[in-house]
Formats: structure tokens, C-alpha cells, sequence
């Protein structure tokens, strides 16, 4: 179940680098560099850009999905075995700091979801459904969080591109 969970905090990560989106709270909804959950992705030179995300609101909850390429695939297993580490440890150790993603997917009731984790050749699919309709709209509400945090951070990109032509 945790794994589900660490592919698709994973996922959300992965094209988030330089950008982040901030939060009601102030906090910044993505902050690989600062969130002790995400940090295992920065450690590897090169692995978030190696990598693709996109997820996606189903009727019953969420799916994440991971692209990478087949020489990236051992340390994408690296770091999101860390991650899960880190992720199961959670209720036991003292508090580290999260970005708003993560705060927000330790905010929802473990008990009331269901995950399921499928590999393909070149990636993975991170499937969490519940039948309670507020969990669900908790993990909608994270999915569209993370999915603007995804454009902004492309148009950003774009513009910098562009600048940079000129």
C-alpha cells in the first residue's frame, strides 16, 4: 500500500524541479529539495529529468503513472525505495519537513484507500481508490494541486526557453 503511495508522490516530483507551486498555507505544494519524503529523487544527478509523470482523477480516486527510460529504471528503484523507507517510518520517527503534496497525501486516512501498484516495461501505474466520497475528494483535490503545479512549472519552462533564444 505505502509503495503505491511513494511511486505516486514520486511521480508528482519528477517534473517539478526548479519550480514550485505554493500553498494556501504559505508552504510550497512541491519542494523536492526541502521535503525529507521527496529528497531521495534530487540525490541522483539526473533522475528527475529522466523521468515522466502524469496523473489523472478517476471516479474513485487517482492514477499516477511513471515513464522512464530502461537505463534509468535501477535507480528510479533506488530512490523510490528510499522514499518508501522513509514513508513507512513515518508514524514512528520524529517530524520532518514536508512541501504541501506530502503533508497533504499524510493527511489522508490509510485505512480508507486502496493502492495498487502495476509495472509495465518502462514504468509504473500508482492506482488509489476508496468508497468513501470524502477521501476521494481529497485525492482529487491533491491530484489537481499537483497537475496545475505540472503546468505552471511547463509554462515557466517554456518562457525560460524562449527567453533564452532571444
Amino acid at each position: 500500500m505505502r509503495k503505491s503511495l511513494v511511486v505516486m508522490l514520486a511521480m508528482a516530483v519528477v517534473a517539478i524541479v526548479a519550480y514550485t507551486l505554493q500553498a494556501q498555507e504559505g508552504e510550497k505544494w512541491l519542494d523536492p529539495a526541502n521535503c525529507y519524503y521527496c529528497q531521495p529523487l534530487t540525490q541522483t544527478e539526473g533522475l528527475m529529468e529522466n523521468l515522466g509523470w502524469e496523473n489523472y482523477n478517476i471516479k474513485n480516486g487517482s492514477i499516477s503513472v511513471t515513464t522512464y527510460k530502461p537505463e534509468w529504471k535501477e535507480k528510479w528503484k533506488a530512490a523510490s525505495a528510499e522514499m518508501q523507507k522513509r514513508w513507512m517510518a513515518m508514524p514512528t520517527e520524529a517530524e520532518h519537513p514536508k512541501c504541501g503534496m506530502c503533508k497533504a497525501w499524510s493527511e489522508v486516512p490509510m485505512d480508507r484507500v486502496s493502492w495498487e501498484n502495476v509495472e509495465f516495461t518502462g514504468g509504473e501505474l500508482g492506482i488509489t481508490t476508496s468508497t468513501d466520497t470524502a477521501v476521494v475528494a481529497q485525492l482529487h483535490s491533491i491530484t489537481d494541486k499537483t497537475r496545475q503545479a505540472m503546468e505552471d512549472w511547463m509554462k515557466a519552462e517554456a518562457e525560460a526557453k524562449a527567453a533564452a533564444k532571444q
